[in-house]
C-alpha cells in the first residue's frame, strides 16, 4: 500500500486528510486490498433502504481498531481510492479520527440526497483496504417501505414491522418468509394483514405490526410487504436471528483511554456497553473518581448503553486521576463487570486577560477587509476570481480576510466547484469546533473561539495544484511607559502536516523581526539527544531550513522561487536561538490548537514602534483565524507560575518551589474533583515538610 510519506513526495500539493479524495490513478498508482488479519470484519446499515435526507446508521464489529480506520460511502460502480467518497467518518464516528475504536455505530443524520443504490465500505487506517462491504438503497420519497426493528434477534424474541407508503388495502399484509424462500409457492411463517389481524378489516397506509412469539429458526430471513391479499411485493428487508448464547454485555469504549496525558481541565469520563444475550441493568452502574462516587448521567440507545459524567470544577495541570466503572447484568445471579482506566490533566495555564492595552474583535470591520492600518500580502491563485465568502476557493479567500463566524456554521463551495460532494462542503464547520483544553480567568473557556466577525487566513479547498502563503501585519503600537507586555488572542488554527503559523513581532517598525511561535507538524521537528545526559531538544536550524517536497512554494514580486523550507516563512533570523519558538502541533485535529495563546514580550517594553506579523503557509492545507487580538500589559503576572518540586526525607517529604516566586500560597486538599482546597498552616519560604504519617492528600500554589 502507499504510505503517506510516498504520497506528498509524489503529490506535494494535496493535503493527507483529502487522501480519500484524491485520484490515485492520477500517479498511475493503483490501492490493492491485501488479505489482513481483520477479514472477519462486519459493516452493516441497521435498514436495506433510506429515504433522501434521512438518518444513516452503520454499526461495525471485529476491526483493528485505529483511530484512522473509517467508512466511506460510494456509488456502487466507484472504486475507493480512484473515486472520492460521498460521506465519510472516522470509526469514532468525527471527521478527525482521535479513538481507536474495533466495535461501535456510525451515524449520518443527514443521510444522502440522491435515490439509487450505494455500497459502504469499512476501510484500514486512512487508506483504502477493504475489512468490510456492505449495500443499501436511497429510494424516492414516497416509495412504500417496510422496516423490522433492528437487524439481529435472539430466537424467541419479539420482532416488530413497520410499514409505509403503502396503498391503504384492508388486504395489504406483512409476511416473514426465509432468505431463500419465495412468496407464494412456500407459505409464510409469519404473517399479518396491516391492520394487526388474520382478517384484515382496516386499511391502513402506515403501522407497526408486532410477533410476539418472534423466530425458533435461526438463520437470515426476510420481511415482505405485500399488496392487496397477493404475493406481488411492495418492499422488504432483511435481518437475521441467532442463538440464545451466553454472552454477557461488553464494555466496548472507556475515554479517557487509559494511560492519556493530556485530560481537560474539568474532567469526564464516557463509556459505550454493548448487551449481549443479557443485558445492562442501568440501576446497578456505578462510577468512582480515585476513590470516591461520583454520579453519572446513563442513557439506552440502539442496543448500546453509554454512561457519562463531566465534573464541576478544574483540576490541577498534571495532577493523575483514576476511574472505575462497575455494573451487573440481568442474568441469575447477576455478572459484574468491571473497568478501570487512568490519566493525566494536560499542561494547561490559567491565562488572566488583565490591563488591555490595544484591543480589537473584528466585529465592525466590513467582510472583505482589515481594521484601519492593518495590512496583508498574499500568494495565493483562486479558482474562481469572483469575491464569493461563499466559496472557499473565490478571490474573496485570497489572502486574510474579516469574515463573519457564522458562515462556519452552514455550507461552502469547495475548490470552486458547487458540485462537490456534501461533506466537503460542511466540512469547515470544524473552524469553530470548541477546546476544553483553556482556562481563562480563572474559569474554563471551551470556546466559541471567533464570534461576530474574525481575521481568517485560509489554505484549504482553495486550489490543490498550488500553495497559498499569506501574511497579515498589524500597525505599529506605541508601548511607551508600558511593562510586563503580553500578546494575547483566541486562536483559529489547525495543523497540517505540510503547513506552517508564524507568529513574529518587531520593535523597530518592521526593519528586523523577532519570535513568538511556529506552529509545525510534531512529525516535521527535529528533535537531537544528549548521548551524556540523555536530554531532548529541538533542532531549530535543521527543522527550519530542511528541504521539504510538501512544503508551500510561491513566487514572489521580483520573480524569485519561496518556499520548500519552513525557514522561508520566517522574519526573524534563523538560529539555534529559535528553538523555544517551536511548537509541535498535531496533524489534522481540529480542536486541537483552538486556543487562547497568551505570550510574554520582554523586548516589547517601553518600546514605541511594536509591530506584529502573521503568516501562514500551506498547500491545501486548513486554516489560521484569528479574533479578539489583544495586547495586555498585566501589573501582577511576573512571568510563568512555579513548579512544585517533592524530595523525600528521613522523615517523610519536603515539597518546595522557585525562591523568587511571591505571592503565592501552598494550598491542600483530598478531593481534586470537587474538594475544598485549604491553606497549608505553617508554611515560611518556599518550602514545607510532610510527615509520612500524615493524611495524603494534593498540593498546589495559588497566588
Amino acid at each position: 500500500t502507499l504510505t503517506k510519506t510516498m504520497y506528498l513526495t509524489l503529490n506535494p500539493p494535496t493535503f493527507w486528510r483529502n487522501l480519500r479524495r484524491a485520484a490515485f490513478l492520477a500517479l498511475g498508482i493503483g490501492a490493492v486490498a491485501a488479505p489482513c488479519a481483520w477479514a472477519a470484519s462486519v459493516l452493516q446499515t441497521d435498514h436495506d433502504d433510506y429515504f433522501p435526507g434521512e438518518e444513516i446508521r452503520f454499526t461495525f464489529s471485529e476491526g483493528p481498531g485505529n483511530p484512522k480506520d473509517w467508512v466511506g460511502v460510494y456509488p456502487p460502480d466507484a472504486e475507493p481510492g480512484p473515486v472520492a467518497s460521498t460521506i465519510w467518518r472516522y470509526v469514532d464516528g468525527t471527521g478527525a479520527g482521535t479513538q481507536g475504536v474495533s466495535e461501535g455505530a456510525i451515524v449520518f443524520p443527514a443521510g444522502l440526497n440522491l435515490a439509487g443504490d450505494w455500497v459502504a465500505y469499512l476501510l484500514l487506517n486512512d487508506g483504502y483496504t477493504k475489512l468490510a462491504t456492505h449495500s443499501f438503497r436511497v429510494v424516492e420519497p414516497g416509495t412504500p417501505a417496510v422496516r423490522v426493528s433492528k437487524p439481529v434477534f435472539v430466537a424467541g424474541e419479539a420482532i416488530q414491522v413497520t410499514f409505509t407508503n403503502g396503498p391503504a388495502n384492508a388486504k395489504d399484509w406483512v409476511a416473514i418468509y426465509r432468505a431463500d424462500q419465495v412468496p407464494g409457492p412456500v407459505p409464510s411463517t409469519l404473517w399479518a394483514y396491516v391492520d394487526g389481524t388474520q382478517t384484515g378489516t382496516t386499511g391502513n397506509d402506515s403501522g407497526t405490526l408486532s410477533f410476539p412469539t418472534g423466530l425458533t429458526g435461526v438463520g437470515d430471513w426476510i420481511a415482505h410487504f405485500l399488496i392487496d391479499d397477493s404475493f406481488d411485493i411492495l418492499a422488504s428487508e432483511t435481518f437475521s436471528v441467532v442463538a440464545p448464547a451466553t454472552a454477557i454485555p461488553r464494555i466496548l469504549t472507556l475515554s479517557p483511554a487509559t494511560g492519556s496525558s493530556n485530560l481537560a481541565p474539568i474532567l469526564e469520563f464516557s463509556a459505550s456497553i454493548t448487551n449481549g444475550n443479557t443485558q445492562v441493568v442501568p440501576a446497578t452502574v456505578q462510577l468512582t473518581l480515585h476513590g470516591a462516587t461520583v454520579v453519572p448521567t446513563v442513557t439506552t440507545e440502539a442496543g448500546l448503553v453509554r454512561v457519562h459524567y463531566s465534573g464541576t470544577t478544574h483540576v490541577p495541570a498534571g495532577s493523575e486521576h483514576m476511574w472505575v466503572l462497575t455494573l451487573q447484568d440481568n442474568a441469575t445471579p447477576p455478572n459484574t463487570i468491571r473497568a478501570e482506566t487512568r490519566g493525566i490533566v494536560g499542561p494547561y495555564r490559567n491565562i488572566v486577560l488583565s490591563n488591555t492595552v490595544v484591543f480589537e474583535n473584528f466585529d465592525a470591520v466590513p467582510e472583505g477587509s482589515l481594521p484601519a492600518g492593518w495590512t496583508e500580502k498574499g500568494y495565493s491563485t483562486p479558482i474562481n476570481d469572483t469575491v464569493d465568502f461563499g466559496d472557499l476557493g473565490s478571490a474573496a479567500y485570497r489572502t486574510w480576510t474579516t469574515v463573519d463566524a457564522d458562515r462556519f456554521k452552514g455550507s461552502f463551495v469547495t475548490y470552486g466547484n458547487p458540485d462537490n460532494p456534501a461533506d466537503w462542503g460542511t466540512d469547515y464547520q470544524r473552524v469553530l469546533t470548541p477546546n476544553p483544553n483553556n482556562v481563562v480567568n480563572g474559569a474554563v473557556f471551551s470556546g466559541p473561539f471567533a464570534q461576530g466577525r474574525f481575521l481568517f487566513g485560509n489554505s484549504g479547498y482553495q486550489n490543490s495544484g498550488a500553495s497559498q502563503v499569506t501574511y497579515l501585519f498589524t500597525p505599529d503600537f506605541d508601548l511607551t511607559g508600558r511593562t510586563n507586555v503580553h500578546l494575547g488572542f483566541k486562536s483559529l488554527w489547525e495543523q497540517n502536516q505540510d503547513s506552517i503559523a508564524t507568529i513574529e513581532f518587531s520593535i523597530d517598525a518592521g526593519a528586523t523581526w523577532l519570535p513568538i511561535a511556529y506552529f509545525i507538524d510534531n512529525a516535521d521537528i527535529v528533535r537531537v539527544t544528549d548521548g551524556v545526559t540523555g536530554a531532548v531538544t529541538v533542532d531549530a536550524e535543521e527543522t527550519l531550513n530542511a528541504e521539504r517536497g510538501d512544503a508551500a512554494r510561491y513566487v514572489d514580486e521580483e520573480g524569485n522561487d519561496v518556499g520548500g523550507t519552513y525557514g522561508a516563512f520566517i522574519a526573524a533570523s534563523i538560529s539555534a536561538a529559535l528553538a523555544p519558538y517551536i511548537q509541535g502541533r498535531v496533524d489534522d485535529n481540529p480542536a486541537e490548537s483552538k486556543r487562547v495563546e497568551w505570550f510574554r514580550l520582554s523586548e516589547a517594553d517601553n518600546q514605541s514602534r511594536v509591530r506584529f506579523r502573521f503568516g501562514h503557509a500551506g498547500a491545501d492545507s486548513w486554516y489560521f483565524g484569528i479574533d479578539d487580538f489583544g495586547v495586555y500589559a498585566p501589573s501582577g503576572d511576573t512571568g510563568p507560575a512555579p513548579t512544585l518540586s517533592v524530595a523525600r526525607t528521613a522523615q517523610g517529604f519536603t515539597i518546595s518551589w522557585s525562591a523568587e516566586a511571591s505571592g503565592y500560597v501552598l494550598e491542600t486538599t483530598t478531593a481534586l474533583d470537587g474538594g475544598a482546597w485549604q491553606t497549608v498552616p505553617g508554611v515560611t519560604g518556599n518550602s514545607h515538610s510532610v510527615a509520612a504519617t500524615a493524611t495524603w492528600g494534593f498540593y498546589r500554589l495559588r497566588r
